[in-house]
């Protein structure tokens, strides 16, 4: 009976960490961008979808009910990713947005403000488009992100 409870506090307490290492993991899709698709798969697990009927071109997709991700790789390795976040808050979404830009920055990324729900960050041989809105029809706040290899941009 010890042991039990011993195993839940613990579990209760480790929770938060392991659930930032998937938040964060999430918000930096844009790290993939030049690594092979195993590594995709490696990082984010079995995709809900994977195509590969080009063998110089592979696809794979991942579903949640508030997160959507697509890489592109051929055999250079992936050269697009795209998510899609969604929040049933603003204040959640923003403070989201707000710490993608920060850990790119910190990746040495750097950022132009187009306005204030669109972003462009240039970094690593590596352009990101980052927006933010309301989804009226679903009712909650959507992060989206397209990130690209594109050489000689920094």
């Amino acid at each position: 009976m010890g042991t039990s409870w011993v195993i839940r506090i613990l579990l209760f307490l480790l929770l938060p960490f392991f659930s930032m290492q998937l938040y964060s993991q999430d918000l930096e899709l844009y790290s993939m961008i030049g690594k092979n698709i195993n590594t995709v798969i490696n990082t984010y697990g079995k995709p809900v979808h994977q195509d590969r009927t080009n063998p110089q071109m592979e696809c794979v997709f991942y579903k949640t009910k508030t997160t959507q991700k697509t890489f592109v790789a051929n055999t250079k390795g992936v050269f697009q990713a795209e998510g899609s976040f969604c929040y049933s808050e603003l204040s959640t979404a923003r403070k989201t947005l707000d710490k993608i830009i920060s850990l790119s920055i910190a990746k040495d990324f750097r950022v132009d403000t187009l306005n204030t729900d669109n972003f462009a960050l240039y970094g690593n041989d590596t352009k990101v488009d980052l927006s933010i809105f309301d989804n009226s029809l679903s009712k909650r706040y959507e992060i989206k992100m397209k990130a690209q290899k594109s050489l000689g941009v920094k």
